[in-house]
């Protein structure tokens, strides 16, 4: 018995923008899951078992006293993810098994997804299914139907090894930075290594994964997300005779090409709204951003957006806001047919935050923070990158990394107003909305002398020396 263990894809397709941590590349995830999946069955998969965070539903949809009525269009895109996710395991003609993790709708994997029983023999491996949920302050739990039906399934094993599949880990422990192990997680273990008929247990959410180590006569595996680079999933070869278990990881993108980007400032560069008087409801494109987008991802450069919210730092917007008005943002470009590939947030608001975890101003522009990481994360070549935005903060975070800045005139910070820190005589150019940028990263443009002083101010793209 050949056993795919994918998890964590993360899939945002219908959905607007993508996951809120952005090296979780949501809006890849469909290609990702299908190349794996296919690849599993080239590898002579028997079937592909899928525990958890399918799609990434944004997390504010789960909030209390939301509009309905008003979230009908992002529960609908999500049902459609759903259904995508389907199709992509029904095209493999593989038995499969998928159940959700904390990022899922419990209510649409059971609609569209969960019409499987919880206990389903294939190949002479009985698979059962745990849909365990985040109970108190993220911890996960084993309670109420499927705390019962571990007891059944260790009490009344039958004569078939099993395979236990849930979206949390069981072991090791792994709660530095988040609760990813069960609350009774040593309880679950000792069970486990007990029992004489459970082989596998397959778990994942730790994105990072841990390599499968024996307990008892039962292996666990943590298999890293494949969400993240370089996209992995697990194959286990179990021997249902003895239960020998042997097992491999596949890459499905080991080497990914370095790309150019556009950096952009997000408020006042690609839409009007201001991010500390206002929510998702108000947010507005500047006319022709959207098109300009389209034209510079056509072009083939990475789009990602670096902006600066301190609003959340200092107490006027919450991150679930922030993350609200990112994705108004994206279904916004969308309706337009453009997209952005990342956006990169920074809640720093220096010694006015209002709690000690906002307090840095070391990764908020001017730092080069956010550019660099995602030049990591998203293999950019930064150098042949530009940096679009509306304040000098924008312009000094592109000259500290080695990106072209462009100076836009569409927000709060008049170009008049002052240079970058230092010489005057820097090398960045001015242009009249993103639009215009566009024009001049597009036309071939490369970094001019522009000192403030000779730029013309609010004139088509200036780029005299």
């Amino acid at each position: 018995m050949r056993i795919a263990h994918i998890t964590d894809p993360h899939l945002r397709h219908h959905l607007p923008g993508s996951s809120a941590i952005p090296r979780r590349r949501s809006r890849e995830a469909a290609e990702l899951l299908a190349d794996a999946a296919a690849d599993a069955k080239t590898r002579g998969a028997d079937v592909i078992v899928l525990t958890g965070d399918l799609v990434d539903v944004p997390m504010y949809l789960f909030g209390p006293e939301r509009d309905a009525e008003a979230d009908e269009p992002l529960w609908a895109a999500a049902r459609a993810d759903y259904r995508l996710v389907r199709r992509i395991l029904d095209g493999t003609g593989l038995p499969w098994i998928a159940l959700p993790g904390n990022h899922d709708s419990h209510r649409l994997v059971a609609e569209e997804l969960g019409d499987g029983a919880p206990i389903r023999d294939v190949g002479g491996v009985r698979f059962v299914s745990f849909w365990d949920r985040e109970v108190h302050h993220n911890r996960p739990q084993r309670i109420l139907a499927e705390r019962h039906r571990f007891d059944q399934v260790l009490a009344e094993p039958g004569p078939l090894p099993q395979v236990h599949l849930q979206h949390y880990v069981i072991s090791p422990v792994l709660d530095e930075e988040y609760p990813h192990t069960y609350l009774e997680g040593h309880e679950l273990l000792r069970r486990i290594s007990e029992s004489t008929i459970v082989r596998l247990v397959l778990s994942g959410h730790y994105h990072v994964g841990v390599k499968p180590a024996q307990h008892g006569g039962a292996l666990l595996s943590v298999t890293p997300a494949l969400t993240e680079s370089p996209h992995p999933y697990r194959l286990f070869d179990l021997d249902p005779q003895s239960g020998r278990t042997t097992w491999e990881q596949v890459d499905i993108r080991t080497s990914v090409p370095m790309k150019p980007a556009i950096f952009l400032d997000r408020d006042g560069c690609i839409n009007t709204l201001a991010s500390y008087t206002a929510g998702p409801e108000a947010m507005e494109l500047i006319p022709g951003a959207a098109g300009a987008i389209r034209k510079l991802r056509e072009a083939g450069y990475r789009v990602v957006v670096i902006t600066n919210q301190s609003c959340i730092g200092l107490g006027y917007a919450t991150p679930a806001v922030v993350e609200e008005v990112n994705d108004r943002m994206s279904l916004l470009l969308a309706a337009e047919g453009a997209v952005v590939d990342a956006i990169y947030t920074s809640p720093q608001a220096g010694e006015r935050a209002i709690a000690p975890e906002w307090s840095g101003d070391d990764e908020a522009k001017p730092s080069p923070a956010m550019l660099l990481r995602a030049a990591a994360e998203l293999r950019i070549d930064i150098e042949s990158s530009w940096m679009v935005g509306d304040r000098w903060t924008d312009v000094e975070a592109a000259l500290t990394c080695g990106a072209t800045p462009v100076l836009v005139l569409t927000g709060a910070e008049p170009a008049a107003k002052r240079p970058p820190v230092g010489d005057t005589e820097q090398r960045y150019h001015i242009a009249d909305d993103l639009p215009a940028a566009a024009r001049l990263i597009l036309d071939g443009a490369r970094s001019r002398t522009a000192g403030l002083a000779s730029a013309a101010v609010g004139s088509p793209p200036s780029l005299r020396p």
